[in-house]
């Protein structure tokens, strides 16, 4: 899955990164992260607490939305920091190549960001599903398809 993911992530994040990602076996648990995010959020949003007619309209589903791509967004960029702080040499024997996750804080704030719209189209295709079992939010985020 690792190397799915890794041909998947090479459309559009720096290759630096995507190797160091790769490298510490990374892919697979943020992208698990973001279908988790979003679950959870639609999850809210449509079944369970927020299930409301005060809270079916087109803004909060936005909000909502919002929610689930800041969470990410809030949590890939913290667990790239962390990995650069803590100095992990590139190659052992060769302590010139550099550190992992050295490639800076754009770099970081692009694949941050990068994340956050995945999981926003997560929380959509989420909600085409979810929104069939809601009682107050059936017509979020459009009317199609639904019963």
């Amino acid at each position: 899955m690792e190397e799915s993911l890794y041909n998947f992530y090479n459309l559009f994040v720096n290759s630096n990164l995507l190797e160091d990602l790769y490298q510490e076996e990374l892919l697979s648990p943020l992208t698990w992260t973001a279908i988790g995010i979003a679950f959870v959020v639609a999850f809210a949003f449509y079944i369970w607490p927020l299930n409301k007619v005060s809270f079916s309209g087109m803004g909060h589903w936005l909000l909502m939305m919002g929610i689930s791509a800041l969470s990410m967004f809030v949590i890939s960029l913290v667990t790239l920091y962390q990995k650069a702080g803590q100095e992990i040499p590139r190659d052992e024997s060769d302590l010139e190549q550099g550190n992992l996750f050295d490639e800076g804080v754009s770099v970081f704030l692009s694949y941050s960001f990068t994340m956050a719209l995945l999981t926003a189209v997560i929380f959509f295709i989420i909600s085409l599903i979810l929104k069939n079992f809601s009682k107050n939010a059936k017509h979020r985020p459009m009317l199609w398809p639904s019963k």
